[in-house]
């Protein structure tokens, strides 16, 4: 069982800027759902004599909403590169609009995984061959803090989607997605 969660919102989240690799604060309603999921995650999976094995992306933001679930819940950490934000090269920082205006409206036109085009930035493939080589290895039960993309992806490997049904899956701040035999939930944190 994978109890996968995005971190909480971020003030670049409110900006709506790409934050890829970079990092902005977890805003107040930012801790309050990682706080609130921290509670539904320990009402989840209950008691436990040992911390269960929570996986987390090394940037700033998934590290800390790990820290505020792991009051409620006991975590044993392993901080995990794979699981980082995709790279968006150049376009870290920026709005979609920013995007637009500095290199150009035919990124408008691009297909939903038109965010892998960023110059300087990774690529779909690159992308997923780093997650899919985590996602093998991957020891459960665990708890799993990482990002809006890379949630997508890690929901894609685990229910053996296409390319385009992984990048249309929804991603959530107020909940968490349950992993268990190619099934996944979506866990409200009230």
């Amino acid at each position: 069982m994978i109890y996968l969660v995005r971190h909480g919102q971020t003030l670049w989240n409110t900006e709506t800027r790409f934050q890829g690799q970079f990092d902005s604060p977890l805003t107040d309603l930012g801790r309050a759902q990682a706080e609130r999921i921290g509670r539904a995650l320990a009402a989840e999976i209950g008691p436990r004599a040992m911390p269960i094995r929570a996986y987390v992306s090394p940037l700033g933001r998934a590290r800390a909403t790990a820290a505020l679930i792991g009051r409620a819940l006991p975590m044993d950490i392993v901080e995990e590169p794979r699981l980082m934000e995709v790279h968006f090269g150049d376009w870290e920082g920026l709005t979609r609009e920013d995007i637009l205006a500095r290199f150009g409206a035919d990124q408008s036109v691009r297909p939903m995984d038109w965010q892998f085009q960023a110059p300087g930035g990774e690529t779909l493939d690159t992308v997923l061959a780093r997650v899919g080589l985590w996602y093998e290895t991957a020891e459960a039960p665990a708890v799993v803090v990482t990002h809006g993309i890379i949630s997508r992806l890690v929901r894609g490997l685990h229910a053996s989607l296409g390319h385009a049904e992984m990048l249309a899956l929804p991603v959530s701040q107020d909940g968490f997605f349950r992993l268990d035999g190619g099934r996944i939930d979506f866990v409200p944190a009230p």
